[in-house]
């Protein structure tokens, strides 16, 4: 049956970054500019999302995204921000998003098992001169009941748990800071129309 046939096969999903809801815009974000940059720093595992397992827990083929997941979630930082208020350009900021790690991991019951997947970012925002301003972890990991170690049971498991990491660098009051510091001093007002 497909029980062993298809724990041999690799599996090949898409996967999706999927924004939070109800973003507040942060207050004098806009005047503040922001490069998004994403760099793979992930240890292990950067060949796949998950691993298929047998009824045994023995590990067996890969499951691999079909896209690039550093992208992704790159993408996915760089959305929330923008969600905020901060405007996506050159000449501003650099905000680098380190991507740490980024694997489901099936755990096998007899009836049902479950997928848990962990996604762990770290961000460093850095000035127009590349002086480092802010450096943070940041990590989650989302649990699904499952009955199949199956691809796209890893993917809605990590597409889960990369919106909650991503939810924690929207909720860190730090990092708002850090970004918020860089906004230009207001210049003298001007003495009307047409002054230098």
């Amino acid at each position: 049956g497909c029980l062993s046939a298809c724990a041999l096969s690799e599996d090949k999903v898409p996967v999706d970054y999927i924004p939070n809801t109800g973003v507040a815009p942060v207050a004098g974000a806009q005047m503040v500019s922001l490069t998004v940059t994403g760099a793979d720093r992930r240890s292990q595992y950067t060949d796949r999302i998950s691993t298929k397992k047998n009824g045994y827990g023995m590990e067996m083929a890969r499951i691999v995204a079909t896209n690039d997941v550093v992208e992704v979630v790159r993408g996915g930082v760089e959305r929330e921000l923008k969600a905020q208020g901060y405007a996506i350009g050159p000449g501003g900021l650099t905000v680098t998003v380190e991507l740490q790690n980024f694997y489901n991991n099936f755990r096998g019951g007899l009836v049902q098992g479950s997928a848990i997947a962990d996604v762990a970012i770290a961000l460093k925002v850095r000035s127009a001169t590349g002086t480092l301003l802010y450096s943070q972890l940041y990590d989650a990991t989302n649990s699904t009941d499952v009955m199949m170690a199956s691809g796209t049971n890893a993917k809605e498991s990590l597409e889960k748990a990369l919106t909650l990491t991503t939810r924690k660098i929207l909720e860190d009051r730090a990092l708002q800071a850090a970004l918020l510091a860089a906004r230009p001093v207001p210049a003298p007002a001007a003495r009307g129309p047409g002054a230098r």
